[in-house]
């Protein structure tokens, strides 16, 4: 008789942890081979987004603006604009969706449905695959019954050394609000359509566009303490803000605040602002922040073309340095 010989119970176990431990090994890898695939394709994304700003500018002999803002006539008053990202869907490959917006009244760009395209709709190329935002229309508010929807960003456009809030802009990026209801910091200059000649700083030494990345669990406890108009750092997203006077929130960032930075802590946490017009200044850091979902840092355009990753140490002076057009001054070229 033959005697047919199978596996003790020791063997197997031996067999499961050998293979558990093979699989141990090779997640990590597999993991970063797929952030390194999300990241190529982010800087793909970020070049394209700068190289049709840079197209633009050589049909138009300027960029355009970051944000148009002005006003509908009496009786509502109700601030209305264009974003930067507008002006260049037809160097993106999206003519259609430009031709389908109106080009004299921004407000009619809205989007009451997540169907009802235009400011609703999803532009692939201005999202990060390691962004937490949906490749879906972000509903506004995002508590409670949307109003609005609206198609997100992960790529916010460079405003300088403070881009936001309007009444503190202060205009010495590459991108600003422009316009009759225009509004900026006491001592700024008027925004402007910039032209390439006036980065007298150099297009390889100024950014163009940044990451931001939309994730901040402490952020969003402000938001349910009702101190965000209904929005979370997801919402704050928008590609094209139409109206209302918090575009610039959603469109620009720049060294206000260090790379990669998020809230400290929650609300009613220790050391938080105790009201909300202590907030306002942490909160206009954090939505004006780069950032990204990548290990380490974050990807940059500037603005002769080129793409660069920037690392979250870099140190916020230098970080001015790269967001102002034309501060004049020099830094270390290895920076």
């Amino acid at each position: 008789m033959i005697r047919r010989r199978g596996f003790t119970l020791v063997e197997l176990l031996v067999v499961i942890a050998i293979i558990g431990t093979l699989v141990g090994l090779l997640l990590p890898a597999v993991q970063a081979a797929r952030e390194a695939a999300r990241r190529s394709s982010c800087q793909n994304n970020i070049k394209q987004v700068g190289l049709a700003v840079i197209n633009f500018e050589n049909s138009r002999r300027k960029l355009p603006a970051g944000f148009t803002q002005d006003r509908i006539p009496a009786p509502s008053g109700a601030f209305q604009g264009h974003s930067v990202f507008y002006y260049v869907l037809p160097f993106i490959e999206e003519t259609n969706l430009f031709n389908s917006m109106d080009a004299k009244v921004p407000l009619n760009n809205r989007a009451t449905t997540a169907t009802g395209g235009k400011a609703a709709a999803v532009v692939p190329t201005l999202l990060c695959p390691s962004d937490a935002l949906p490749n879906t229309p972000i509903p506004y508010p995002y508590t409670g019954t949307p109003a609005e929807f609206y198609g997100g960003t992960s790529y916010k456009a460079n405003g300088g050394s403070r881009p936001i809030f309007a009444t503190s802009s202060t205009n010495d990026g590459v991108f600003m609000c422009f316009g009759t209801a225009s509004r900026k910091a006491t001592s700024a200059p008027t925004g402007i359509e910039v032209r390439l000649k006036d980065i007298t700083d150099g297009t390889t030494k100024t950014i163009m566009f940044g990451e931001r990345f939309h994730k901040d669990a402490n952020f969003d406890t402000f938001t349910v303490a009702g101190w965000n108009s209904g929005s979370t750092i997801v919402s704050w997203s928008r590609w094209y803000p139409a109206g209302g006077d918090n575009g610039l929130g959603n469109l620009m960032g720049g060294s206000f605040a260090p790379i990669g930075y998020t809230t400290p802590w929650p609300a009613g946490g220790s050391g938080a602002p105790t009201s909300q017009s202590a907030w306002f200044t942490f909160q206009d850091q954090r939505l004006s922040a780069f950032g990204s979902g990548h290990p380490a840092g974050a990807n940059f355009s500037l603005c002769d073309g080129s793409v660069r990753f920037m690392s979250n140490d870099l140190s916020q002076s230098l970080l001015a340095l790269w967001c102002q057009r034309a501060d004049n001054q020099t830094f270390p070229d290895d920076q």
